[in-house]
């Protein structure tokens, strides 16, 4: 998407008609839900928390607040409600299990060949996504996957155009690093 476009379109959303935000939901939405499922790893809490983060975007636009990058807010959303689940999920835990079940509680992933039907590559590709640090797996996602801009990255992030290069950089030599493993 073009700067003018997101311009433009964020103008429209500024309108509040219903009509326009689900154009705007339509061009971003499979974008956002594949950004939060290689967060979450559950196809169920992916689909609630894209839906929870139209939500938000649309009580902040009728809350008549700002937003200067759509783009870039759009994904900050989508990335701090991931955050706001991992915290609830870590307390959750915390506050039902029993004292020596906290010591060893089991990964709950499941393996990528349960949750994946599609192509080998992509099912390849999430393995070693989910390898990396959380911060190398964002970097990836936004920049390879979504396709946006260094300075995209950097405003969702918040950080700046050349940590996010620094990042991108050890995030693929990491990957390189799992590729070579394997073979």
């Amino acid at each position: 998407m073009t700067k003018l476009s997101e311009k433009l379109l964020l103008l429209k959303l500024k309108s509040k008609d219903p009509e326009v935000f689900g154009q705007f939901y339509d061009l971003y939405a499979e974008r956002i839900h594949r950004f939060i499922y290689f967060k979450v790893s559950s196809r169920e809490e992916a689909e609630d928390l894209t839906a929870e983060t139209f939500l938000k975007i649309w009580e902040h636009i009728f809350g008549n607040k700002k937003i200067d990058h759509l783009n870039a807010f759009t994904y900050q959303v989508a990335r701090n409600l991931v955050i706001d689940w991992y915290r609830k999920r870590a307390q959750a835990k915390v506050v039902t299990a029993p004292e020596e079940e906290l010591v060893n509680i089991p990964d709950t992933r499941q393996s990528v060949d349960e949750k994946l039907s599609i192509d080998l590559d992509v099912a390849a590709m999430e393995k070693y996504l989910r390898q990396l640090k959380d911060e190398y797996q964002e970097v990836i996602i936004l920049r390879y996957i979504d396709e946006l801009s260094v300075g995209e990255i950097a405003k969702i992030l918040g950080k700046s155009s050349g940590a996010v290069r620094v990042l991108s950089h050890r995030a693929l030599t990491a990957i390189k690093e799992l590729i070579k493993k394997d073979e």
